[in-house]
């Protein structure tokens, strides 16, 4: 599995005029960049535990303001699959409106979703809401324009507000902002911990989320639909009933709202949009009876489930994918158990056949023998 190429870009340098909060409200008249800057460097570092590859495309010392041209030109090279831009608001003047907002230049309805869904993020973390009239905000600014990946700039308070100042230059503020910008990367866009990090244990030693939809894993399954598409990942917008529609996921906005793209079996053509993830039915694969490891001399024995919402993979271990005909199991669910393999840490993994046609794996300390 590829790693989430990120690009994080400090507004500013510590040197540009003008960038600093009121005098009046902070006395040390904290600049702009350092603001910036100490919060992502606190994402920065955060991120090494994560399946990420992260580029700083300002100058992290804050000597030079590097152009815009130029941090642009350094993610593009990158190959970054996003770009996080971090600044801080003017125009208050003192007053005490202000708040958090987030700028976007997306066309797509799943990019506006994320700048929402950033928006939410931070706000349920820092506590600033925007109070302006204008919180996500379209707008083709350099590095949202001219940038080759989905792009986000965030003005993380006012630097001139009675209110935002005193909130904004505190270490806990730049702490809360990178717990909810983490939060959007986890649940938001599917970043994942690096499993080779002390103390990180593998996802199926740890207990399943039973708040998981079972479809939520199927990204690259066939579905059949059987309700409505929508234009946004929310159930709102404008949507069009598809009834057998047969489609694929692609990616989700959220637990519930998978992107369906395909060609309909219904009169209608191609279609795509969002769906939830009630609607949808997963086509079970030809091919997956088709796994390598198979041991004929293997005896086979029955086994049951004992946790819930358990991964069912195509191979043994957490970098197999999900098996799409049956991505998961809950308790009381009997299977076959017809291979296994040991990991390098000791730990087994069972072969498995559902249904007598299914063929996958799961850890083993899910399954108890019947």
């Amino acid at each position: 599995m590829s790693k989430m190429k990120i690009a994080l870009d400090a507004g500013h340098g510590l040197y540009t005029a003008g960038r600093r909060c009121l005098a009046s409200l902070d006395p040390a008249q904290t600049r702009e960049w350092q603001l910036n800057d100490r919060i992502m460097d606190k994402l920065e570092k955060e991120l090494q535990s994560y399946n990420c590859e992260v580029l700083r495309v300002d100058d992290s010392t804050g000597a030079q303001d590097v152009g815009l041209s130029t941090r642009v030109t350094a993610a593009n090279n990158f190959g970054a699959d996003l770009y996080l831009s971090m600044h801080h608001n003017g125009g208050i003047g003192g007053g005490s409106g202000g708040g958090t907002v987030v700028y976007h230049d997306c066309s797509t309805a799943r990019g506006q979703e994320l700048a929402r869904l950033l928006y939410d993020r931070l706000v349920a973390a820092t506590g600033l809401a925007g109070n302006r009239s204008g919180k996500i905000i379209r707008k083709a600014y350099y590095v949202l324009a001219n940038t080759k990946m989905r792009a986000y700039l965030v003005e993380n308070g006012f630097m001139d507000s009675s209110v935002d100042v005193p909130v904004i230059i505190t270490e806990a503020h730049a702490d809360k902002t990178v717990h909810g910008i983490l939060q959007w990367l986890t649940a938001d866009l599917r970043l994942t911990k690096r499993l080779d990090m002390p103390g990180t244990k593998p996802e199926e030693e740890e207990a399943p989320n039973e708040k998981t939809d079972p479809a939520e894993l199927a990204e690259g399954a066939e579905v059949i639909v059987n309700g409505t598409i929508y234009s946004t990942g929310t159930g709102k917008g404008a949507g069009i009933p598809k009834i057998e529609a047969r489609m694929y996921i692609t990616e989700y906005a959220g637990d519930r709202y998978p992107y369906c793209w395909g060609v309909a079996k219904a009169p209608g053509g191609t279609r795509q949009g969002w769906a939830r993830a009630e609607d949808l039915q997963i086509v079970p694969s030809k091919d997956e009876s088709q796994i390598d490891g198979i041991t004929s001399a293997y005896q086979k024995w029955p086994a049951i489930c004992n946790e819930k919402n358990v991964n069912v993979r195509t191979g043994p271990g957490v970098d197999k994918g999900i098996l799409a005909a049956w991505p998961k199991l809950g308790p009381g669910n009997e299977v076959d158990v017809i291979g296994e393999n040991q990991a390098p840490n000791g730990k087994f993994w069972y072969q498995i056949q559902i249904a007598g046609v299914h063929n996958g794996w799961v850890y083993g300390g899910y399954l108890d023998r019947r």
